[in-house]
């Protein structure tokens, strides 16, 4: 009880949310940046070694050496053009300031003309560093267009 009781409880840190979400919102403008540009070597240094990617396929899990061969892949086709613009972005920061999570809204050409892409990005910071720990890109069609979806899949 002693013990317990002289430990010194760690200082706290004001985080400042206005400040960590412009923070964060010029690393995804980075990021989105270099995805267009297929600039590998800067997506991949922004990505944990553990992190995982998940595709708008079920199939697609990705770990952080096959999310780089996708990109390599992508950047080898000529035919390849990464052009999108952002609808929406939400950025939720951990009341720590050391995570927090990104949403954005885009429409994807060589996805889907007609259904946006929304993308789930856990972000942590580590050593003054923000880093992608988890991605998720889903297509996400409009409520009303999906009974003619379902329609298309019989």
């Amino acid at each position: 009880m002693i013990m317990t009781s002289c430990k010194q409880k760690p200082a706290t840190v004001a985080v400042d949310p206005a400040a960590v979400k412009a923070e964060l919102a010029t690393f995804m403008d980075e990021f989105n940046a270099a995805y267009k540009a297929l600039d590998i070597n800067k997506m991949i240094a922004l990505c944990n070694d553990n992190a995982l990617f998940l595709g708008t396929d079920p199939s697609e899990f990705w770990n952080k050496k096959q999310i780089t061969d996708l990109f390599m892949a992508q950047a080898g086709d000529s035919t390849m053009k990464i052009e999108y613009k952002l609808d929406r972005r939400e950025i939720i920061v951990a009341p720590d300031g050391k995570s927090a999570i990104v949403v954005e809204q885009y429409f994807v050409p060589f996805i889907s003309a007609k259904m946006q892409v929304r993308s789930i990005s856990k972000l942590v910071k580590a050593d003054d560093k923000w880093m992608f720990d988890f991605v998720s890109w889903n297509v996400i069609p409009r409520n009303e267009d999906i009974p003619k979806l379902d329609a298309a899949l019989e």
